[in-house]
């Protein structure tokens, strides 16, 4: 077992313990003097202290950090049938499947839950469904029935604080240039 920097797990021999617990009886001196000269921590002390005065010997060893009980939300076909409707119907997101389950079922699911009911059923990536967009090309049957104009500026001539502008005409149908 490796150690992991966010929680420091203390590995002490039995006998270290025991002497630990006994030194106060034996030398006399503060549990806190006690627990520095050691490197363990007062509440430490006292966690073991407690199990050994219950368990004795068998009180020091080191115990299992797993968790005793551990309560899965069992997922119903039912609701992971919600799920993928959802998915399907409606094209909603993890996030969006958990708060609609939430507000209209009344079941709390995480986020990543939601997600592994999707992957297994190969519904973690939609297909995008835009459509090709056509462009419709806007233009008159017959020339000079519409004009399309631009006006650029402005423009400052050198030797001048004149604003000027520039306004292009298009003929519509020809897209040839109606006025300069």
């Amino acid at each position: 077992m490796g150690y992991t920097p966010v929680r420091k797990c203390i590995h002490i021999e039995i006998r270290t313990k025991f002497n630990l617990i006994h030194e106060k009886e034996w030398i006399g001196d503060t549990i806190s003097n006690i627990c520095k000269r050691y490197g363990v921590s007062r509440k430490t002390y006292y966690k073991w202290n407690n199990r050994y005065k219950l368990k004795g010997m068998e009180g020091l060893s080191n115990l299992s950090t797993r968790p005793h009980n551990i309560n899965y939300k069992k997922i119903t076909p039912e609701l992971e049938e919600t799920i993928l409707d959802l998915r399907l119907t409606k094209r909603l997101g993890c996030n969006r499947i958990k708060f609609r389950l939430r507000k209209v079922v009344g079941i709390s699911l995480s986020t990543r839950t939601v997600y592994k009911i999707l992957k297994r059923h190969c519904l973690n990536i939609l297909k995008c469904r835009a459509k090709a967009r056509r462009y419709k090309r806007f233009a008159m049957k017959r020339p000079n029935d519409m004009l399309q104009m631009d006006i650029l500026g402005p423009f400052y001539l050198s030797n001048s604080s004149q604003r000027n502008y520039i306004i292009s005409c298009l003929d519509d149908c020809s897209r040839k240039v109606a006025s300069k």
